[in-house]
């Protein structure tokens, strides 16, 4: 039975709204009449606050509803409709969308409240809030789809927000080769998601290109094109989801605002691969062979970013590489078939580091935009409420018990090891150390030991509460958010693994309970001996920047991969685009057309000889012509 309701689209539709008046608005006060930055604040957040009402009702719908027929759907237009391709322009929500909605818009809200304190007095201020809006909205229309397609209209929503907010202060232009890195780079992911979306309309796309169409009909895809299917999506998420080898972009998305950042790396852009993986379980599911290398491409990927994390300065690119890490894991995850597992780390992981992120901008709004760790220090003192909500999200991070990041990331390393990919796990384990290690390295350096930029020090402030209080939210969540998803071991009952259950096509291997114990305890040795490292190198008061040379230094430059790219990639094609437009364009491409317009010009000319602008000239040509035309006439007809 079909659950069809009439709210669904206004959840996106909200927020582009919003994003629509404040772009009007914002063209207005560029002719002359400005207005308030409290206007703009409140429309930028009212929108956003409703679609998490709504998510709610989402929620709440869907709970009082059967477990196997657990969806609600509205088509509001047929939108293509060519042969058997039929598109509608629908929304769907299930199990997994719902809980995606929550944190979306919840998370969404919380840093556009965030967003009025920290660009209050910016000058584009209506705009930068028509960005965000915006950017929300097409995560939402990503989430809501009810088709491949669909999905693809927010998934490459959320790509030009990406460049419009990352190159946001475009006066400095290190900001805008950010962005236009991120759109580039996210293009190539893009390639292939198109050619893994043709590929599956051509597999079973005739029987329907809705989800639930495509779900029943899963069976029909054989296993060389299901391969095929799963590594191209896979292609289109380490594109927008930062995977090795199309990671590169997220790091320097940092040139953007802090609550962009904390909006991209936290709740949206950066969890829309993971999502897709986990949309298309069913097809996953069935190819073990695309599974490994997504939980292999992620988990290295997860090892490499912890390994640059270790040694950056940037507190914004620290975060930004466990940003990346973090999505490591969540694709191991999702790779080994537990995709309730990933999709959990994705929920908690968006507490933790959307509270980390606007935890980092509270101190740099506080040492008027500094970001290098080592001219910080003595912070706890000065700004208490950003110390103890920055720790709380420090340990989610971390995997410490009891916080969230613990409880999502012990089901991924646990149902790695108990499907049989050991390797993954164990690499797993060795991040786990390294990313307690390099998180409370930022922690310690930032807020203990003592000042090194006595002026900084002298003028730093705790925020107001319209950031503070973001902060205090988040870190609720970043403390309870794990406990919805209790194992066994610890006297729980996974809830929220089964009310993904009708969403997703996973199957719980069946272990020893001392397999479990063993898992967590090495989780929690892991955390251990991070902090211990980072205490006791960086805790003391004398701590100092250390100098790096030889592979610390190798790692401290991010093994050069992007001078790599830049050398083996880029230059190249610039080499290429030059080569075509210089030799090929003007005489392969263009040749055929400058000779019609040439063509075209001579025969003119050849005419013009004839065209005098005397009315007398032009009377001899028709009686010319009349008579050449008798003659023709009389000859036909024999007369």
């Amino acid at each position: 039975m079909e659950h069809t309701v009439s709210y669904l689209v206004l959840i996106p539709l909200l927020p582009l709204l919003g994003a629509l008046l404040m772009g009007l608005m914002y063209l207005v006060s560029c002719k002359g009449k400005a207005f308030p930055e409290k206007i703009y604040g409140i429309i930028a957040c009212i929108g956003p606050a409703l679609t998490f009402i709504l998510a709610l009702k989402v929620y709440f719908g869907l709970k009082g509803l059967p477990e196997d027929s657990r969806y609600l759907v509205q088509d509001v237009f047929t939108w293509i409709k060519v042969g058997d391709l039929d598109i509608s322009m629908g929304f769907f929500a299930d199990p997994l969308s719902s809980l995606m909605l929550l944190f979306v818009t919840l998370i969404g809200t919380l840093i556009h409240v965030y967003s009025v304190g920290y660009m209050a007095k910016d000058e584009n201020f209506g705009k930068f809030f028509a960005y965000l809006n915006l950017f929300l909205g097409s995560m939402l229309i990503l989430v809501l789809g009810s088709s491949p397609v669909v999905m693809f209209v927010g998934w490459e929503g959320v790509g030009l927000c990406s460049y419009l907010l990352i190159s946001y202060y475009s006066t400095e232009t290190n900001n805008v080769i950010a962005g236009n890195k991120a759109f580039i780079v996210n293009r190539i992911g893009d390639l292939g998601f198109v050619l893994g979306m043709s590929l599956l309309f051509w597999a079973i796309g005739s029987g329907g290109f809705d989800y639930m169409s495509l779900r029943a009909n899963a069976e029909q895809i054989g296993p060389g094109v299901g391969l095929a299917i799963c590594l191209l999506l896979f292609v289109g998420a380490t594109g927008k989801s930062a995977q090795i080898p199309l990671y590169v972009w997220l790091p320097d998305a940092m040139a953007g605002p802090t609550p962009v950042s904390a909006l991209i790396h936290a709740a949206t852009m950066v969890t829309a691969g993971v999502y897709m993986v986990a949309r298309f379980s069913f097809i996953y599911a069935e190819v073990p062979a695309a599974g490994t290398v997504v939980a292999w491409i992620g988990i290295l990927t997860a090892l490499l970013a912890a390994i640059f994390g270790c040694f950056q300065r940037d507190i914004k690119k620290i975060l930004a590489y466990s940003t990346v890490s973090q999505l490591g894991y969540m694709f191991a995850g999702v790779g080994v078939a537990a995709y309730s597992a990933g999709i959990f780390h994705v929920f908690t992981h968006a507490f933790f580091k959307a509270l980390l992120f606007l935890g980092a901008g509270s101190v740099i709004y506080a040492l008027h935009h500094e970001q290098d760790i080592w001219r910080m220090g003595g912070l706890k003192n000065k700004m208490p409420i950003t110390y103890w909500t920055m720790l709380i999200g420090c340990l989610a991070l971390a995997g410490c018990p009891p916080f969230s990041g613990f409880f999502s990331k012990d089901e991924i390393l646990f149902m790695a090891l108990a499907s049989g990919h050991g390797g993954v796990w164990l690499v797993g384990v060795l991040v786990a150390a390294m990313t307690a290690f390099y998180t409370f390295r930022m922690f310690f350096v930032v807020f203990h030991g003592k000042p090194r930029d006595e002026h900084a020090y002298e003028h730093a402030h705790e925020s107001p509460k319209v950031m503070t209080v973001p902060l205090i939210v988040l870190a609720v969540g970043a403390c309870f958010a794990g406990y919805l998803n209790i194992p066994s071991i610890f006297g729980g009952h996974l809830g929220v693994s089964h009310w993904l259950a009708p969403s997703l096509t996973e199957h719980h291997p069946h272990v020893s309970v001392w397999l479990e114990v063993l898992a967590v305890a090495t989780s929690i040795a892991a955390f251990g001996c991070g902090i211990f490292f980072a205490w006791k190198k960086f805790y003391v008061a004398t701590a100092e920047e250390p100098f790096y040379t030889g592979l610390a230094n190798f790692a401290y430059n991010k093994f050069m991969v992007d001078e790599l790219y830049h050398y083996l990639l880029v230059v190249p094609y610039k080499l290429l685009g030059t080569a075509i437009s210089k030799s090929i364009e003007p005489f392969v491409t263009d040749g055929p057309v400058k000779v019609v317009v040439w063509l075209y010009g001579a025969l003119a000319n050849a005419f013009k000889v004839v065209q005098v602008g005397y009315v007398r000239v032009y009377a001899i040509y028709m009686v010319i012509g009349l008579s050449v035309l008798s003659i023709f006439i009389s000859r036909s007809l024999n007369l």
